[in-house]
């Protein structure tokens, strides 16, 4: 219901510019760091790097599935932010690929007013929560090598994408918001607590918007 990923990315020449100078200087700081004192353990970060956009995609996965699962009608999945790359249809999903795959949104509304509160709080619940999943998986699967350092290759990517889907996990529960001229955009654990926390009549009055929404469309 609270949308949790802003809309707009860089775009102009000027924010283009911006965006591809600081990655420049960032990969130039990598690699710098990988060519003194060469270890494999250095590779975690490039792999965080590599692991974020796949689990991007799992994440807004979770809570597209967590909306159809909770009888919620999924309009549209979108990954990243910025400028539109590639739009299709996933069945009856309208799914789409921006430039820069940071974030991403699922927008879904209810069909009715059964359990409103429960429902939406584990969609919003549902992206982090199979990150941390996995993470969990993993360190089930793995044991106690997961958690101490190595030399191997094959166990530091292993690590790096448990550490990645903790990360991104923890960070998205963590309640914050972000101010664009539009609109407040809320994250996942600040829309749990306002899905909890928003007067009853208030709350309802939001979710019947969406549903006439849905209607006249």
């Amino acid at each position: 219901m609270f949308d949790p990923s802003p809309q707009r990315g860089p775009e102009t020449p000027g924010e283009k510019w911006i965006v591809g100078v600081i990655a420049a200087i960032a990969t130039a700081l990598l690699l710098v760091e990988l060519g003194q004192n060469f270890q494999p353990a250095k590779l975690s970060f490039l792999f965080f790097l590599l692991f974020w956009c796949p689990l991007l995609v799992l994440h807004e996965a979770g809570h597209a599935l967590m909306a159809a699962a909770m009888g919620w009608s999924v309009d549209r999945i979108v990954i990243g932010i910025g400028k539109p790359l590639k739009r299709f249809r996933l069945g009856r999903v309208d799914v789409e690929w921006r430039l820069l795959p940071l974030e991403g949104f699922v927008s879904c509304r209810p069909k009715n007013l059964a359990l409103p509160r429960l429902k939406n709080a584990l969609i919003y619940f549902a992206g982090p929560g199979i990150e941390l999943l996995l993470a969990a998986v993993i360190l089930w699967l793995v044991g106690p090598r997961l958690l101490q350092p190595s030399n191997q290759l094959g166990l530091i990517i292993i690590q790096s994408l448990a550490a990645t889907s903790c990360f991104s996990g923890i960070v998205n529960l963590i309640p914050f918001s972000a101010q664009t001229p539009e609109r407040t955009i809320v994250n996942d654990g600040l829309g749990i607590l306002l899905t909890l926390l928003t007067p009853r009549q208030q709350y309802l009055e939001q979710l019947k918007g969406m549903m006439r929404d849905r209607e006249d469309r």
